[in-house]
């Protein structure tokens, strides 16, 4: 509808797409060269007195986007301002098109399922595809992931001769183990989940990252004293509960300084955080997390005996 159109004919107008104005909750105005120049609610137009033009009533202020807008950013756009269409326009701001929220229903969801198989690496993957795309998808990531449990293993075997002398100190090595890793999972799997929503601008990096660390320290204090107690009750030796307790709270800060910090910086570099994120945190959580706590069992070995 352009600007100059009277309440009447523009309701007229309405009228003539029948059944296909169920859907509509908002018009788009032009101008007489067919610049966009604004939108007017349908129940704002429908309430509006007959002796006024379009023009007279309409919000003058829009969102739009050109045809070369992604179309992950068109569904971030329509989310963020709850718009149920969405106007494209050209350079001189000429409205070509419109794109409606169901059109994004489709987008979001291949979006979700991309950022979901890139998490695991398994991108571009689908389960009745051919057995040589699952293969060129997978086994690179799993090999890097064994050079990584290797690298996890030379660390362990540092600390040998204090294991064999303390044996308890194996059956524990799991714990600080899976803990930070799943802590720095559920950090990575949120952090690059909101980057792929647009949630986490660059400025917001720090106080995210600080945000992390706030709450890898109060997950480590929590699951810190649980275990350090559970180590205590179990083997009878309070120095054992309070090495174990200390390397879990710090294991934790870990997991929350790398769950963040790791996208964040393949962000910065221009590198995909979703690809390769996990990997690399839970890495740094198990040797961290081993070194942490076989370090501590080595200065304190005299006590564990």
């Amino acid at each position: 509808m352009t600007e100059s159109t009277t309440i009447p004919n523009a309701l007229d107008q309405l009228r003539l797409l029948g059944d296909d104005a169920e859907t509509i909750n908002s018009v788009l105005v032009v101008d007489d060269e067919q610049r966009l120049v604004g939108s007017l609610s349908l129940i704002r137009l429908v309430l509006a007195r007959s002796n006024v033009l379009i023009g007279d009533i309409m919000d003058r202020e829009f969102t739009s986007v050109t045809a070369e807008t992604d179309q992950e950013e068109c569904a971030r756009v329509m989310q963020r301002y709850n718009l149920s269409l969405l106007p494209v326009v050209d350079r001189e701001g000429l409205l070509t098109g419109v794109i409606l929220a169901e059109d994004l229903v489709d987008v979001a969801e291949e979006e979700a399922t991309e950022d979901m198989f890139r998490m695991a690496s398994v991108g571009g993957e689908r389960i009745s595809g051919p057995l040589s795309n699952s293969l060129r998808s997978r086994l690179p990531w799993l090999m890097i992931n064994l050079a990584t449990a290797f690298l996890a293993a030379a660390m362990v075997s540092l600390f040998e001769s204090t294991i064999e002398r303390v044996i308890a100190l194996a059956v524990f090595l799991p714990v600080v183990a899976s803990q930070g890793g799943i802590g720095g999972t559920q950090t990575v799997t949120l952090v690059v989940r909101s980057m792929a929503l647009g949630e986490v601008p660059r400025q917001l990096g720090l106080r995210l990252l600080v945000r992390e660390l706030a709450l890898g320290l109060v997950h480590g204090i929590a699951l810190g004293v649980v275990v350090g107690l559970v180590a205590y009750l179990w083997k009878g030796n309070l120095t054992l509960g309070l090495i174990l307790g200390l390397a879990m709270m710090g294991n934790m800060l870990v997991a929350g300084m790398f769950g963040a910090g790791v996208p964040l910086l393949l962000r910065q570099l221009r590198m995909d955080p979703a690809v390769s994120s996990a990997v690399f945190v839970t890495t740094f959580t198990d040797v961290i997390g081993f070194i942490l706590f076989l370090g501590l069992a080595a200065i304190f070995v005299q006590h564990l005996v």
